[in-house]
């Protein structure tokens, strides 16, 4: 009948949903609740989104991206749901692989018995004379007053909201004027956030959050003694609206924003649920929350418009941290707890990435320390307890397993170890949840690189030797490629490949990151040499090999003990915000104190990193352990000198 939309069929679900002709089927798969898994943002840059038409019509260029099909894929009909269009009834399958599935998410915190517990929020047991007409104090003044007998702020300095105003003379009433007062330390004095019948001093909590881009990570505890509850993690749903940061400003920018804000608080609050759960506490017993995100995903949390963060001159609508209660803004805590946000440095060093700062302790130390956390983009700050020079950049998507063949996020089934037998070259891998083979995450794929140049596989361009007569080398249909598990043993029925186009996107990420860390230290007038300590951060750093990253040339050459994975700094660094109201204080002049360079305005980065586009660099004497190793491995194996 004229005027009605197409359908899509998804399977195996049967989900049914309408759609607009010409809407992509990537768009028909979030209208039907299925979460693709889509790394490069839907520009058919990685291939991840695979789905089969099984009947009915759809316009894709199959020509276009038939690299990345198999034969027997593009006769089963084959297309990428983001290039794909709608132009009728649609049936279409989805494997699993193409769906976002469960993710390592990183939870650990190390170090966190360390750090003294001295919350910004108390309790107050207070037993108070009731009114009389000789003493006609008002009920807050009373209570206040009671509080300050307590050991706490005195009365002048303390706020009350009118909510608390509100149901404050039944609860003292009730009571027997036997009560407890919540009272938090907030800017500019202390609220009184609540008003509870008897003694429950015992059942105060807080919560620390690392709102990640992809990934939700939750801490409840106790703020009485210190304890830590429980955790809980969940992928954060505005994946549905954008797969990155840019994507997501966009859609903001098409009247998007209060869904991104509610889909934020959605994946926090079922984070902060599940952990509340565990621990076997109310939420309504939450009374702080601290949030480290990156500037973007604080605005869309807040609600605050980010559109002029990605044009230039790059404005974000404030850096400093932020306050506001739970119930403002939907947060599942009590409705008066306070919400606190990381400030920012800039755009790209944003509250995360001073959570990390937090987290490795470099602002307390003397010596330099290099900190970086790597994603799609990466973040860099090297310091100490006088200066801190910072710089960001793209990375690239290729070590979130973009722009790699067979690359994948850290799921089940994806490769995270590698070793190559230099003889064999028989490769052995670990898989996350032990299961068959699927694709390679990025710290298999770092391993990979690693093994492939240590082995004589590739060259420093990584450029594959085909006249290697070995068959997991080949020529591949489009271009040379190593095997890394044959199609017996993998579970996505094909060879399980590396192709030198993959190597040389792997060499551009790590190039960049290398180049900007060179620039940190050229700025700072320091050598490899004088690095203390380098930290990586989040979950691609904390599963990374340490000589892996080094023999690829992704950080400086410097002795593999001063190489230290401190685990999800954002979530520990929000741990310990929450507990110690003195190092949340110096967040703010933490931040100001960070010089932040921009990388693309750096006349010398493009020269640095155009020489790290090789393995591990241009210049050897930057690395010369590295260099030892394979003239070690090539002496061994009969090769001709490296130098030769």
């Amino acid at each position: 009948m004229e005027g009605l939309m197409p359908t899509a069929t998804f399977l195996p679900d049967y989900r049914k949903v309408t759609v607009p002709e010409g809407a992509t089927l990537l768009d028909a798969a979030r209208a039907a609740g299925l979460s693709m898994n889509v790394v490069c943002g839907g520009q058919g840059k990685c291939g991840k989104c695979l789905v089969f038409i099984r009947d009915g019509t759809a316009s894709f260029d199959r020509e276009k991206y038939r690299r990345f099909f198999s034969e027997e894929e593009i006769a089963r009909g084959a297309c990428l749901a983001c290039q794909a269009t709608v132009v009728g009834d649609v049936q279409v399958e989805v494997p699993a692989g193409s769906l976002i599935q469960e993710q390592k998410i990183l939870v650990e915190v190390p170090g966190m018995k360390e750090i003294p517990l001295s919350p910004a929020v108390r309790k107050y047991e207070v037993r108070l004379d009731p009114p009389s007409l000789e003493d006609t104090n008002p009920d807050l003044a009373r209570l206040l007053e009671g509080i300050e007998r307590q050991g706490g702020p005195p009365p002048n300095r303390v706020y009350a909201p009118l909510g608390v105003l509100c149901y404050l003379p039944q609860v003292l009433r009730r009571s027997g004027w036997h009560a407890t007062a919540t009272v938090a330390l907030v800017p500019g004095g202390y609220r009184l956030s609540s008003v509870e019948e008897g003694n429950t001093t015992e059942r105060l909590y807080g919560a620390a959050v690392d709102l990640g881009t992809t990934t939700i990570v939750a801490y409840i505890w106790s703020l009485t003694d210190g304890r830590t509850l429980a955790t809980a993690s969940n992928y954060n749903k505005q994946i549905s609206c954008g797969e990155d940061i840019l994507s997501r400003v966009n859609f903001s920018r098409k009247s998007g924003l209060s869904r991104l804000q509610q889909l934020a608080t959605e994946s926090i609050n079922e984070a902060l649920t599940t952990a509340a759960d565990a621990a076997g506490i109310d939420r309504e017993e939450i009374f702080e929350v601290m949030i480290a995100g990156n500037t973007v995903m604080t605005h869309l949390l807040l609600g605050i418009d980010p559109a002029y963060m990605i044009a230039e001159p790059y404005i974000p609508v404030v850096r400093r941290m932020l306050s506001t209660a739970a119930g403002r803004i939907g947060i599942a805590a009590h409705q008066n707890a306070g919400v606190y946000t990381f400030p920012a440095v800039s755009n790209f060093i944003g509250g995360d990435i001073i959570a990390d700062i937090l987290a490795t302790g470099m602002a307390e130390r003397e010596e330099a320390t290099l900190m970086v956390d790597i994603g799609t983009n990466f973040e860099a700050v090297l310091g100490n307890s006088d200066w801190m020079l910072s710089c960001a950049g793209a990375a690239g998507p290729a070590l979130e397993g973009g722009e790699v063949l067979f690359g994948m996020r850290a799921n089940p089934g994806a490769i995270e170890r590698v070793r190559i037998d230099p003889d064999t070259l028989a490769p052995s891998f670990s898989t996350i949840n032990g299961v068959r083979p699927r694709g390679i995450c990025g710290s298999g794929l770092i391993d990979l690189l690693a093994e492939l140049f240590r082995a004589c596989v590739i060259d420093r361009t990584g450029g594959i030797n085909l006249e290697i007569d070995h068959p997991r080398v080949r020529k591949g249909r489009y271009h040379p490629e190593f095997v890394v598990a044959w199609e017996a043993e993998t579970s996505i029925r094909k060879d399980l490949v590396i192709t030198e186009n993959d190597i040389k996107n792997l060499i551009m990420s790590k190039a960049a990151i290398h180049g900007a860390c060179m620039t940190l230290l050229d700025a700072a007038g320091l050598a490899p040499g004088d690095i203390s300590r380098i930290c990586f951060s989040g979950a691609f750093g904390n599963y990374l090999n340490k000589e892996s990253a080094v023999t690829v040339g992704l950080i400086p050459e410097t002795p593999l003990e001063r190489v230290e994975n401190i685990g999800n700094g954002a979530i520990t660094g929000a741990n310990i915000a929450l507990v110690n109201r003195r190092r949340r204080k110096e967040l703010d002049e933490l931040a100001q104190r960070i010089t932040y360079i921009e990388l693309n305005a750096d006349p010398s980065f493009m020269d640095r990193y155009t020489s790290s586009c090789f393995l591990p660099h241009t210049d050897f004497t930057l690395f010369p352990h590295v260099q030892q190793m394979l003239e070690a491995c090539r002496a061994r194996q009969g090769v001709r000198s490296w130098q030769a």
